[in-house]
């Protein structure tokens, strides 16, 4: 019995661990980038958004959130708003970003802060 509850501890614990990390990364506004090792010379840039959460993830590295997150064209960069998925914009077939990616974001990001108010 003290078997079945020290490893029921340790599976909710590590239950617990994995949902606060997988949403922690679109915690408050949030900028996405998702990529591969392929095409990591061409990433996006998120400097400009340092202010905000800002997270990458490879696909090799991170199979199952580019699954979760139905990425299909890479790059994708998500704006999330507390969770919510805000903006989506893809490659597509070509590997490359819009020009217009960053003010894009930047617009919509400045949309989200003006709405607190």
């Amino acid at each position: 019995m003290k078997y079945l509850k020290n490893n029921l501890c340790v599976i909710f614990t590590l239950f617990a661990l994995s949902l606060g990390y997988s949403q922690s990364y679109k915690d408050d506004i949030s900028i996405v980038l998702y990529s591969a090792e392929f095409i990591k010379n061409d990433d996006f840039s998120l400097k400009p958004f340092k202010e905000h959460n800002t997270n990458t993830f490879y696909l090799a590295k991170s199979k199952k959130i580019h699954a979760d997150e139905k990425i299909i064209y890479l790059p994708t960069i998500c704006l999330y708003n507390n969770g919510d998925l805000i903006l989506k914009i893809e490659a597509g077939i070509s590997m490359k970003l819009p020009e217009s990616t960053t003010e894009r974001l930047t617009e919509k990001i400045d949309q989200l802060l003006e709405d607190r108010f």
